[in-house]
């Protein structure tokens, strides 16, 4: 399988890289970076790094590059807390992630095994979220609510293009209660295992399994996330 994969030189992004190396069912990953990969990644034939300055916008040259990709690993974005301020987060959280999404719909009508036979490959999009993730932007949220309204919004966004896409494009949405180093110790593993956190190597791998081969509920909560 050939897989996109975005937020190269973060903490899960990254991660994603190395998995996608290590495991035989990807073939090629296309990641697009603004940034350039440590040099152990940067030389490996698995993977073609393409330099994206702007994640709002996907030119045809740009999606030229991309031919041939079934799916797409989206590890762009974090708390809210993380970014200057909440503008900054929207943009990066929302409109970088449904810019790309709707931009590979384009990528998915391609897919041969499409043109053969309606809806018999459809391009994987999985994102990742967050644990208590809210659809409702109305919702009077205590906890966490900025980064909670904003990952929702994402997850509604994107589910609404599968639904327009239905027979070519589908979403899942992985939901971390929260990610720890992997050989984080044994205190942070049995803290993972029994609060709904993971470890980012095993979070990846998860997201990696979920765009080989899919998955029966489109949003995976993190106790579920574990199993995988």
């Amino acid at each position: 399988m050939k897989i996109i994969i975005t937020g190269a030189t973060g903490f899960v992004g990254s991660e994603v890289v190395r998995q996608a190396i290590a495991d035989e069912g990807i073939t090629q990953a296309f990641v697009l970076t603004r940034k350039p990969l440590p040099e152990d990644l940067s030389k490996n034939t698995k993977l073609t790094i393409i330099e994206h300055k702007d994640f709002s916008t996907y030119p045809p040259e740009l999606l030229a590059q991309l031919t041939g990709a079934e799916g797409c690993i989206w590890a762009i974005g974090g708390r809210a807390t993380q970014f200057p301020d909440v503008e900054t987060a929207r943009k990066v959280s929302v409109d970088y992630t449904l810019a790309a999404a709707k931009a590979f719909t384009e990528l998915a009508s391609k897919l041969p095994e499409v043109k053969k036979k309606k809806g018999s490959r459809k391009f994987r999009f999985v994102f990742c979220s967050g644990k208590f993730a809210e659809w409702d932007q109305n919702k009077n949220l205590k906890m966490m609510r900025d980064t909670r309204l904003i990952k929702g919004q994402v997850e509604k966004g994107l589910f609404d293009i599968a639904e327009a896409n239905k027979d070519t494009f589908d979403v899942w949405a992985v939901r971390p209660g929260g990610i720890v180093k992997k050989y984080a110790g044994v205190i942070n593993a049995l803290t993972a295992n029994t609060s709904g956190f993971i470890a980012v190597d095993h979070l990846a791998r998860a997201m990696l399994k979920i765009a080989l081969n899919g998955h029966a509920n489109r949003i995976i909560e993190a106790n579920e996330l574990l199993k995988i």
